[in-house]
């Protein structure tokens, strides 16, 4: 293994996947990505309306909490500001929480969520993005650990409290910022 430019973290060949709630069963055709909680405009959108989105592709290696990270994989999918943007987001969000359809949460920081590179991903590599891996939608915010990345998700709720999400409620910290090892919370 090679070490990686994140603090902690050492390269490895390809993904471990975990599934901490089990991989769920995806009906595309009744799939619906949901925005709510504290915004102007509540949204309601299919699969194929997210896929005629504007997208947007990266490279970025991923990382885990637990110590591992795969380096330079292609990342394409919807900025995560379009939802803020057309939701219209109140003044006083602070917090953002992701549900799956596996019935796993997570919780960013406002200001991550808002990161040019956070994106709703749909693709990966260059192909659809793979059961294992979240399909339909995952959320990929470079700067943070894997967890925060709900896979499966169909609902974005703008909050103004924080709540903790699956991890959170487990001892993981609230921000996951990758370079300042922010790995559990501090008791």
């Amino acid at each position: 293994m090679v070490v990686s430019e994140a603090p902690g973290q050492r390269y490895i060949p390809d993904f471990v996947i975990y599934m901490a709630l089990g991989k769920p069963v995806v009906d595309i055709a009744k799939y619906k990505f949901m925005v709510d909680g504290l915004v102007k405009n509540k949204l309601t959108l299919s699969y194929d309306d997210l896929s005629n989105l504007p997208m947007k592709k990266f490279k970025s290696d991923f990382h885990c909490v637990t110590g591992w990270s795969v380096k330079d994989v292609e990342w394409e999918g919807i900025p995560l500001t379009f939802f803020a943007e057309k939701a219209g987001v109140q003044n006083n969000v602070k917090w953002v929480y992701f549900t799956s359809l596996d019935g796993y949460t997570s919780v960013v920081a406002m200001e991550d969520y808002m990161k040019p590179n956070a994106l709703l991903v749909l693709k990966m590599n260059g192909k659809k993005l793979p059961l294992e891996h979240g399909y339909p939608a995952r959320i990929f915010i470079p700067h943070l650990y894997g967890w925060k990345g709900a896979k499966w998700v169909y609902k974005i709720t703008f909050l103004e409290k924080y709540r903790d999400g699956y991890w959170e409620a487990l001892g993981y910290n609230e921000r996951g910022r990758v370079q300042l090892e922010e790995r559990f919370k501090r008791i």
